[in-house]
């Protein structure tokens, strides 16, 4: 479960496909928050991100797109937390079938060579949110991860020293996981004890 204050951004390649997971998560409880339920709120996301789009820019066919990019980088994110869900395979196809739609060129004017969404509005939005894993390289890639709490699955950037955190937050869903595994650990040493006991 993601706190009420702002998870560590990632490194700057990688803040779009940090934020775009991010517009969903799940909680605890077993609800959930959507931040894209309307082709407006993929508009206003677009627009914090520096991609100039109206409100009345973006159709359901770009929301459905954007869905299709999020659950597809939330799944490719797991791996590197030991986190995979069965939903994720399908994600990740669903991905492969649509990332030929977001097309990427190679700009040699900068000082440094960049990958650029060819295009507007809200594809080229999503074309910079795949683009940014490959200007980041894997080393950084691999540790934007999803928290591994499969009711959260919120992405998170491990900055810790050796790359082994696994929670987005260690005060929500790491504390809640830890008392979760230590009652089922009680539970299992009472049911051996009785089970002794009997014998």
């Amino acid at each position: 479960m993601r706190e009420n204050r702002p998870l560590d951004p990632a490194p700057e390649p990688l803040v779009p496909a940090q934020d775009l997971v991010n517009t969903w998560f799940g909680r605890l409880a077993g609800d959930a928050e959507e931040g894209l339920a309307t082709p407006v709120d993929l508009a206003r996301w677009c627009r914090a991100h520096g991609v100039d789009v109206a409100d009345d820019g973006v159709t359901d066919a770009d929301l459905d797109l954007a869905l299709v990019v999020r659950e597809g980088v939330r799944a490719a994110l797991a791996p590197h937390n030991d986190s995979v869900q069965p939903q994720d395979a399908q994600a990740l196809a669903r991905l492969r079938d649509v990332a030929g739609e977001l097309t990427l060129a190679v700009s040699l004017a900068a000082a440094q060579p960049a990958l650029v969404p060819v295009g507007s509005g809200v594809r080229a939005m999503l074309a910079r949110v795949l683009a940014g894993p490959v200007v980041a390289g894997d080393q950084t890639w691999r540790r934007l991860k999803v928290c591994r709490d499969c009711r959260c699955r919120t992405a998170f950037y491990d900055y810790s020293r050796n790359g082994s955190g696994v929670w987005c937050s260690m005060a929500a869903c790491g504390a809640a996981n830890k008392q979760k595994a230590f009652v089922e650990r009680r539970r299992d040493r009472t049911i051996a004890a009785r089970a002794a006991r009997g014998a």
